[in-house]
């Protein structure tokens, strides 16, 4: 059988409009948090889908907040002319998978689908399979097709590592495979102190929408915590207005309707200036662990963050040992250098 693999966007991420900050000491959302544009356009039209929460995310070179969509995927099977079975399906000039069969032969087809919460669908993985296959054959290729679907992120990476992969292999991963951060126990200090680092960086940008997650992390029942989520998904839109270009706007009002209390924020947001991260705070988070952070005295971390981030400081700026403890104990992060081993 032949698979074409399609990708889906877990999570939409407001526009890249490359606009640099005034402020040096500042970083806007677009700079060092990755973010990137990456919607559905249908008939130039562009789809927002419904959205469930928002949470946490962890990328390569930056963490942020997205929301999550209100989606599950689908699966099923039938037949289709083997003139429909082409190795590109979206374009209408693709050759089809098998020149020895007529145009009007049927060929089996096994597909995946997103259903949004809204009803909109968007088409994912298909699987063609010759007309001499069982419908038995074919229903197991579809159960295959369904448990793939249950891979983890570590499932996937860990399958990189059997074989010299390409950069758009992880690029898959992270598309399809997003690495959502929940809170994590208390007694794993470690990863507990960055997870809620991280808010505190993400504070700058979004406040009340890291205040209404931090409910939602607290809230034991699921009715409740549904409330909680989806009201983070309104202020998620009206914190981050000033990234949004007027038809993205609409088209999220169009989906995820804000309340006018929202409303009233997303005004209020505009009246100010836009919100920015500071990158100091940023990478602190980021790579507190990745780069073993909490084993370097201040005056090694002061200068392994400066190497980092000094194209975002003003010219001349000077980072002192003291200046980045202070800073790293603000976001409650814990060294874990050995008792005796000298700060400085």
């Amino acid at each position: 059988w032949v698979i074409l693999t399609r990708n889906l966007v877990a999570g939409f991420h407001p526009q890249n409009d490359n606009e640099k900050s005034a402020d040096s000491n500042a970083l806007q959302l677009n700079e060092a948090s990755g973010v990137k544009k990456a919607m559905s356009e249908a008939s130039g039209k562009i789809y927002i889908p419904p959205y469930s929460g928002v949470r946490l995310i962890e990328c390569q070179d930056h963490f942020q907040l997205v929301p999550v969509p209100a989606v599950r995927p689908m699966y099923g099977y039938g037949k289709i002319k083997a003139s429909k079975a082409t190795i590109d399906p979206d374009d209408p000039n693709s050759e089809p998978v098998w020149d020895d069969l007529g145009p009007d032969e049927e060929v089996w087809v096994v597909m995946q689908w997103f259903q949004y919460e809204d009803g909109h669908r968007e088409q994912g993985d298909i699987a063609f399979s010759r007309p001499e296959m069982t419908e038995e054959h074919v229903r197991e290729n579809m159960e295959r097709m369904r448990r793939s679907d249950n891979y983890t992120r570590e499932d996937m990476l860990a399958m990189l590592q059997c074989y010299q992969h390409k950069q758009e292999d992880r690029d898959y991963i992270e598309d399809n495979y997003p690495n959502y951060q929940t809170e994590p126990d208390p007694r794993d200090t470690d990863a507990y102190d960055v997870y809620h680092a991280r808010l505190k960086v993400m504070e700058e940008l979004q406040p009340k929408t890291v205040a209404l997650i931090k409910i939602a992390n607290a809230t034991k029942g699921p009715e409740k915590r549904k409330v909680a989520e989806r009201e983070a998904v309104q202020s998620f839109a009206a914190e981050l207005a000033h990234y949004f270009t007027k038809e993205e706007r609409d088209a999220w009002q169009r989906s995820n309707p804000l309340g006018i209390s929202w409303m009233r924020e997303l005004a209020n947001v505009f009246d100010k200036p836009r919100r920015q991260l500071d990158p100091i705070n940023h990478e602190l988070a980021l790579n507190w662990l990745r780069e073993k952070y909490n084993d370097q005295t201040a005056k090694q971390l002061s200068e392994s963050i400066f190497k980092r981030v000094f194209r975002w400081l003003a010219p001349g700026f000077t980072m002192t040992a003291d200046f980045i403890k202070k800073r790293r104990e603000r976001l409650g992060l814990t060294t874990k250098r050995k008792p005796g081993s000298a700060e400085k």
